[in-house]
């Protein structure tokens, strides 16, 4: 991976005069633009960061006009350094709004030219192999004794149907197949058939190379100067490093100018990046199996040794490998038995620290599974070199791969299960969960994203800039530094917002009679709240933090009123979306309840919203490993883990909550949380004061 220059650049003055061009024609060309103080600091914050290879941080509420500040900078310094300029989202919809609106009408606006292009992983796209296979067509099972059965069932005449549609819509240029812009339905099974993981793709070498989705996107992403994409994908890369073809998935870490779009969201996704599970009865399962596969695979290659092991010993390390995880099913056992009346049976290692018991069976499975790995790598290389444009040999390839990846996903639980954990760090969470169908499923992942990020992104990529409506609640951005390993020179900044806040909204806090934790009471007095304060023929939008309650309360609501209420899940989420403002808009008056996806990037301007109640706050589940395990981590060194964890993860929270409201300078109304304990406990003074400035009415 490429080392990040540590030698600061200087920002030109060609490149200053280029930025300040690009604005003043977003001014003059762009309909309706205001001048906001809150966008200029902004510009200049980017500009710092990304024109002298730093990091910056940026708070920017609703209104500040993120995506034309990042691109004010970021696009003029990327052509500027013939640099690629990297957008990375936490959500499709955004990724979309960039691609297909934001960045376009920015680039008519400045008249700057650039190249854009939307990566995506490969799974989003059609595998012409595949589809052809789901067609029946050069499928040559069994040549090489690789006919393991792959999936649960045959595809449907009615799929194998859509294959062969999206195959001629692909191939006649009328589908660029993007498996998100399909022009049939596919179904989750289809789509597991015709897409391919990257272990399990020959690349150039496949007969069907020269009609690739894959192939020509990414051929479009390396040739690009504006590069859209999304953080599992941006992490993924940069873990990877360069691809099978030895060039870089989305751009080298020294050529990268990186905007982490909606950056709240980046701690999560790394941390479920250094994440590893284990289905145990599953795993003995599959890699039983793979005896039949090795077989073929030294057929296909005519040789005596892959990986250092003779056909026999490859075979037997697999067939230990399956006996040592039916039998790890007794250790758990002897530690853990699970009550039949547990909805969802956990059992986690405290202070991450596993059974001493369990330790040796660990260590020779971590060893027997990294020489299993060993092998499936060398034997996917060796067949990968074989004879080209041979189904038969593609189709071990693929298999092959597909071996590869669920070996590596059984080691990097191992490898994490015995890992030590390093002194004055946070341990790793592990635990064990079992299935409705019984298995044990073993988990481990890191509790802090510090680490990854350092490694991936600090250390690496040549500037940063984090940006979201929430990175701080109440602007203090020690607990997002902490979290994220956010190197100490950053220059972080929380702007004000642009629109008149005490003006435009209340923050309403009342006397509530119950606490959310009165499982029977809480939903019926909300129930009654709604339907005594709502204003119902207006917009409104109700969040809670669990689904139960929240069905719950529609359940208590008075019929009249409950048929004025959309719930989420009773139907797609777009549509509920556009029924609630069909409704307003034709002053029906209309009542969205929601859970977290609904509180965050939802954008009803104007009577579409002018209530948001908030059913209480949304505090991280104490039960989760990975919090539980930090939480444990900081009490061990004297440090408050609800000050550290619970309080900083509700103010985000509760911040974007209440960015539902105000979403133009026009819009007016009200936020209401109805949970007393912010009255009655230490840190709900806290908390109140770190959100938005609206008009404080308390009690």
């Amino acid at each position: 991976m490429t080392e990040k220059v540590e030698a600061p650049r200087a920002l030109t003055e060609d490149i200053k005069t280029g930025i300040r061009d690009a604005y003043s024609k977003l001014q003059a060309n762009t309909p309706g633009f205001s001048t906001r103080r809150s966008q200029s600091q902004m510009i200049g914050v980017v500009s710092r960061a990304l024109g002298t290879g730093g990091v910056g941080v940026v708070e920017a509420p609703t209104g500040v006009g993120k995506s034309l500040g990042y691109l004010t900078a970021g696009v003029p310094i990327a052509l500027a350094s013939k640099k690629k300029l990297v957008i990375s989202t936490g959500t499709v919809a955004l990724q979309s709004q960039l691609v297909e609106r934001d960045i376009p009408n920015f680039l008519k606006s400045t008249g700057l030219q650039a190249t854009v292009a939307l990566a995506k992983g490969r799974t989003r796209y059609l595998c012409t192999r595949n589809a052809a296979e789901a067609q029946g067509e050069g499928v040559q099972e069994g040549m090489f004794g690789d006919d393991v059965q792959l999936y649960d069932r045959p595809l449907a005449p009615i799929e194998m149907d859509v294959a062969e549609k999206l195959t001629k819509a692909f191939i006649e240029g009328r589908w660029n197949g993007d498996l998100d812009n399909a022009p049939e339905n596919v179904t989750p099974t289809l789509r597991m058939r015709i897409t391919t993981p990257a272990s399990a793709c020959a690349g150039r070498r496949c007969a069907y190379s020269s009609q690739c989705p894959v192939l020509r996107a990414r051929t479009e992403v390396r040739d690009a100067q504006i590069i859209v994409t999304n953080h599992a994908l941006l992490l993924s890369a940069l873990s990877l490093g360069d691809s099978d073809s030895g060039q870089p998935l989305i751009a080298a870490p020294g050529e990268m100018l990186l905007v982490l779009d909606e950056g709240h969201h980046i701690g999560n996704v790394a941390i479920d990046q250094g994440a590893a599970n284990l289905p145990l009865d599953d795993m003995a399962k599959r890699t039983s199996r793979l005896q039949i596969l090795i077989a073929g695979a030294y057929r296909a290659v005519d040789k005596d040794k892959l990986g250092n092991l003779l056909p026999n010993e490859a075979i037997d390390v697999a067939s230990r490998v399956s006996k040592l995880l039916k039998a790890f099913r007794d250790d758990i056992g002897n530690v853990w038995i699970p009550q039949p009346d547990d909805r969802e049976p956990m059992w986690r290692a405290a202070n991450g620290r596993l059974p001493e018991s369990w330790r040796q069976p660990i260590e020779v499975l971590a060893d027997e599974t990294r020489t299993l790995l060993n092998w499936a790598t060398a034997a996917a290389s060796a067949v990968a070199k074989g004879k080209q444009d041979d189904p038969a040999v593609e189709r071990l390839q693929r298999n092959l791969g597909m071996a590869q990846e669920m070996i590596e996903q059984q080691y990097n639980l191992w490898a994490g299960w015995r890992r030590e954990d390093k002194e004055g760090q946070p341990p790793i969470a592990r635990w064990v969960t079992m299935s409705r169908d019984g298995d044990y499923i073993l988990h481990c992942s890191p509790v802090s994203a510090a680490m990854v990020l350092r490694k991936l992104l600090w250390d690496e990529v040549d500037s940063v800039v984090m940006t979201s409506a929430t990175l701080t609640g109440g602007g203090d951005f020690q607990s997002l530094a902490i979290d994220n390993g956010i190197p100490e020179e950053a220059e972080m900044v929380s702007l004000a917002s642009p629109f008149d806040l005490p003006n435009q909204a209340e923050l309403i806090v009342p006397q509530f009679p119950v606490t959310p934790d009165d499982r029977e009471r809480h939903p019926k007095e909300v129930a009654k709240y709604l339907a005594a304060e709502l204003d119902w023929d207006k917009g409104s939008m109700v969040l809670f933090t669990s689904r139960w309650k929240m069905e719950k309360v529609a359940e208590l609501m008075p019929a009249t009123l409950r048929k004025k209420v959309l719930v989420q899940g009773d139907g797609a989420k777009q549509k509920m979306i556009d029924e609630h403002i069909r409704r307003t808009s034709a002053g029906e008056g209309s009542v969205l309840f929601g859970l977290n996806s609904f509180g965050e990037g939802l954008d009803l301007p104007g009577e579409a919203c002018t209530t948001v109640v908030i059913t209480q706050v949304p505090f991280a589940v104490p039960t989760d490993p990975q919090t539980s395990t930090l939480s444990e981590w900081f009490e061990s060194r004297g440090l408050n883990s609800f000050n550290l964890i619970a309080i900083p993860h509700a103010l985000r929270t509760l911040t974007q909550f209440s960015g539902r409201l105000i979403r133009t300078s026009t819009d007016t109304g009200r936020v209401i949380i109805l949970d007393s304990r912010l009255l009655t406990r230490r840190y709900g003074k806290r908390i109140i004061d770190s959100l938005p400035p609206f008009k404080r009415v308390i009690g």
